[in-house]
């Protein structure tokens, strides 16, 4: 066994965790929602990469899918015209 000891750090519990915010500079009074300035900021990205998978095209590049990418591609767009 090694010479490091995990029973020697003091750990807070799951409950003091979570309630003090997980770490330092946490705005406490701040609630997430699909209204804040952040998710403003990011849906145009979403957008164009919903509309790139749609199209089969690379999320990153816009470039065509290939190989494994495509034939998932292709499996989940099978999969989601049966859903419908």
């Amino acid at each position: 066994m090694s010479d490091f000891d995990y029973k020697s750090f003091a750990t807070r519990s799951k409950a003091e965790y979570v309630q003090g915010g997980a770490g330092r500079g946490i705005n406490r009074d701040v609630k997430g929602s699909g209204e804040s300035e952040l998710s403003k900021a990011k849906a145009p990205r979403v957008e164009m990469y919903r509309e790139r998978w749609e199209q089969g095209l690379d999320l990153w590049t816009g470039e065509p899918l290939e190989g494994g990418g495509l034939a998932d591609w292709e499996q989940q767009s099978k999969r989601k015209l049966r859903e419908k």
